[in-house]
């Protein structure tokens, strides 16, 4: 970081921790809890990832049995487009071509067997270690470019003696019937192929449902693994300035007013640990510049903390909002309002009569970080929560 960097941060590190309500120790065993969440979270999205990726591995196997089973008996089918079937002459000729189908299913059987015994000798990692072993990117390229060709050939090679062997029992099985069967028994593959161009759809569409998955976790991983960064650099930062850190623990005060205007300034906290990230008002996006208005307040605090109700009171709303998630509104007297979102839990309903201090939810997260949310309202207007908070 450069000095005008931390000169910037010192700064503003002065400034959460006068306001933070909360001593050293507090802070930072906080934040060590959010690092033992968010490390928990990367562990469990990568474990994830891992199983979908077995489970994508297993829908591409199927896929490519059923593209081979429908490849076979399109192979197949073109014989009887035209609904010609064969008279007693064509099965003697047909007889005698399933003799040469039959020798060449053999040799390119014999064929893919000597390349996987071939392989099998080299070692199961034999493709690996040919890469490993190149001496520069290029042949590293070249060798990659070859191997992948070498796959695709491979698995050519064996849908083609799939497709050869098919169409051997099936011509096999129509030499034996009269021609009435023969239409019965081709109007059946008809069906089967139909089966299967249906069933071929659906695990297209499982397998697209699992890349967007996978995709999805290994998003919410990056995401983790920034939040994680963010904390410890705050954690290094404040401990190497700990020395401008003013205690500033208060402890919960008990009042009995319901009016908000009678204990303006003493308001307690809504958490155990005050520490605002976003304050009342205008705040810039730093990627995109656009300014937004913030009706409340933000605090960094680890998921699952205690939130209390800031004043007794009536449960009038409980909500879901974009980005703030679980919420809820807490009615007093005199047209005031408290808000209380990001939550992970939340323990009243609608139409309870709440006490101050009382254990209502417990914090939760955004996708910026674990946090809550908090707002005061009076009437239809947002007010700002630090002129009525006691830090």
């Amino acid at each position: 970081m450069s000095k005008s960097g931390q000169l910037k941060f010192t700064v503003l590190l002065i400034l959460l921790c006068a306001i933070c309500g909360a001593t050293f120790e507090e802070i930072i065993s906080d934040k060590r809890k959010q690092i033992d969440i968010v490390e928990k979270e990367i562990l469990e999205n990568k474990n994830r990832v891992s199983v979908i990726t077995g489970k994508t591995t297993a829908i591409n196997r199927q896929l490519d049995s059923v593209e081979s089973a429908i490849s076979a008996i399109n192979s197949f089918l073109k014989n009887y487009e035209n609904e010609s079937f064969m008279t007693a002459d064509q099965i003697a000729i047909e007889t005698n071509m399933i003799i040469y189908l039959a020798e060449e299913v053999d040799r390119i059987q014999e064929s893919f067997r000597q390349k996987v015994v071939s392989l099998y000798k080299h070692g199961e990692n034999y493709e690996l270690e040919l890469l490993l072993s190149s001496k520069t990117p290029n042949e590293y390229l070249r060798r990659n470019q070859y191997l992948q060709k070498f796959s695709q050939n491979r698995k050519k090679e064996l849908r083609e003696l799939k497709s050869k062997k098919f169409i051997l029992e099936e011509k096999k099985k129509m030499v034996t019937l009269s021609t009435s069967s023969q239409r019965f028994y081709v109007e059946s593959k008809r069906n089967e192929r139909i089966a299967m161009d249906i069933r071929l759809k659906e695990l297209k569409l499982q397998r697209s449902d699992s890349e967007s998955e996978s995709s999805l976790l290994a998003q919410n991983v990056t995401r983790y693994e920034s939040q994680l960064n963010s904390i410890r650099n705050f954690i290094s930062n404040f401990e190497a300035n700990r020395d401008n850190f003013k205690e500033g623990k208060t402890s919960r005060l008990s009042y009995e007013s319901t009016d908000l205007n009678a204990v303006k300034g003493n308001l307690n906290l809504p958490i155990d640990i005050g520490l605002i990230t976003t304050n009342f008002g205008n705040i810039s996006d730093g990627k995109t510049l656009a300014i937004s208005f913030n009706n409340g307040v933000d605090f960094s605090i680890a998921r699952g903390s205690k939130v209390y109700s800031v004043a007794a009171g009536e449960v009038t709303l409980i909500t879901e909002l974009p980005y703030y998630g679980k919420t809820i509104i807490i009615s007093h007297e005199n047209g005031y309002k408290s808000v209380y979102s990001t939550l992970s839990e939340v323990n009243v309903v609608v139409g309870d009569i709440v006490k101050l201090n009382q254990v209502i939810a417990r914090s939760g997260e955004t996708l910026d970080g674990q946090a809550m949310h908090f707002e005061l309202w009076q009437n239809a207007a947002p007010v700002n929560p630090r002129e009525w908070l006691r830090f």
